[in-house]
């Protein structure tokens, strides 16, 4: 209850539109007057009125020049006046879905008023017909040929009847004034609306790409989590191992290995919260410039060979010269590559496997060999699991490509190729 009272508080004093804002053009938009908002009751009223001013207007054309108009003249009209008068403006109640039928039967009911010889004053429901052929006619040159049809049938009507005074250029103003108000108001109307179908349309395709970023962004942290859980967990797991294997025969080794662990975990704290520090910023410590410290590279390399040749593996490293102005994103996705490849190896190829591992500049690529010995069979691609999966498309997105599997005899390779960027200076 308190906080519908309090929301009626808000609403109470929120600030008003001013006056003259109601009179400010902003961005264009459709009119919604009554004749949007209420089309057939406005209509039925439209038909009332063309009728009744006719009558007033047919009276009034009736008269002797210096009599005063009198509402007592209406009644003098004739009966066929009436009637065609009647039906005129009823046709208006299907102006809007039928406008260029509707002002051909006007047309018609005007020709028997012009043959009847009734006079003046029958013109006011040809010119809402013919507004309406412009405001509601879909077809542009359908709607321009009811115009100058309705148009020149006028002025043979005036020619038709002698009571009726033959002025042409009185008669295409009258008639195509109208038509061409409804035609601009119809230009204005589709123009907004495309340009609401276009707003729309972009607003669609923004959100496409919001979504098209959240799934990348959300692939590229799956990937870093992966590579930095996997990895240190896969350490811990082998060196607490051996620790369990050694306790009772060498307490030494069994701390040493303990102490490898305690490493390892601490490592994957620092990077994971490194990650996420990247990730929420905002709630990262200013005073700590640890949180948001560089990320791993190819210069890290021997802190990762060391870790592997600690798990009892024999390792040989061929590590060129690394530019400095290396990418960054070559240079992470490098070590990236490398980090998950040794994982693999620590928790597929068996104890103390021979790994061979080479990193070269041939052209303009980075060169990623690293191969080692397997225990027993030789082990093809996993059948579940996102690492492999995860190092191609990391070479896939910097254009370059990744090859895995066995490589006889016994052996297992991985191979990535990098096309080098180098950082602007």
């Amino acid at each position: 209850m308190n906080s519908v009272i309090h929301q009626r508080d808000v609403s109470a004093h929120a600030p008003r539109r001013p006056v003259w804002g109601w009179f400010d053009s902003g961005e264009p938009h459709p009119a919604r007057g009554p004749f949007a908002r209420w089309p057939h009751t406005t209509d039925g009223a439209l038909a009332v009125v063309v009728f009744a001013a006719s009558l007033v207007a047919a009276a009034a054309s009736a008269l002797d020049d210096g009599e005063d108009f009198r509402f007592d003249s209406i009644g003098d009209l004739p009966a066929g006046a009436l009637i065609l008068l009647a039906l005129a403006a009823t046709a208006l109640l299907w102006r809007r879905r039928h406008s260029i039928a509707v002002t051909t039967s006007v047309l018609v009911m005007m020709l028997g008023w012009a043959v009847a010889g009734y006079g003046d004053g029958h013109d006011l429901a040809l010119i809402v017909a013919i507004y309406s052929v412009g405001r509601y006619a879909t077809d542009h040159r359908h709607s321009l040929a009811a115009a100058g049809g309705a148009v020149a049938i006028s002025i043979i009507g005036t020619i038709i009847d002698s009571n009726q005074r033959v002025d042409i250029a009185p008669a295409i103003i009258l008639l195509g004034l109208p038509w061409y108000v409804g035609r601009r108001i119809r230009n204005r109307g589709d123009y907004l609306a495309l340009l609401r179908e276009r707003a729309e349309r972009l607003e669609a395709e923004q959100l496409a790409g919001a979504r098209q970023a959240v799934a990348e962004e959300r692939a590229r942290i799956a990937r870093e989590l992966h590579d930095v859980v996997a990895h240190r967990v896969s350490m811990m797991a082998v060196q607490a191992g051996a620790a369990k294997t050694v306790a009772r025969s060498d307490l030494d080794a069994a701390i040493e290995a303990m102490g490898d662990v305690e490493h390892a975990g601490r490592q994957a704290l620092g990077e994971l919260r490194h990650l996420l520090g990247v990730l929420r910023p905002d709630t990262a410590d200013a005073d700590d410039p640890n949180d948001l410290g560089p990320q791993p590279g190819l210069a890290d390399l021997d802190t990762l060979i060391e870790e592997l040749a600690h798990t009892g593996a024999d390792v040989t490293c061929t590590i060129a010269e690394i530019p400095a102005d290396l990418s960054s994103a070559i240079d992470l996705s490098a070590y990236r590559i490398i980090q998950e490849s040794v994982t693999n190896i620590i928790k597929h190829a068996g104890p103390a496997p021979t790994v061979h591992l080479t990193v070269a500049l041939d052209n303009s690529d980075v060169v990623i060999d690293i191969t080692n010995s397997v225990t027993g069979a030789v082990p093809g691609l996993p059948a579940s699991g996102y690492g492999i999966a995860g190092m191609s498309e990391r070479a896939q997105l910097l254009g370059g490509t990744l090859t895995a599997g066995p490589h006889p005899p016994g052996r297992f390779r991985v191979q990535a190729r990098l096309p080098v960027e180098r950082e602007p200076t």
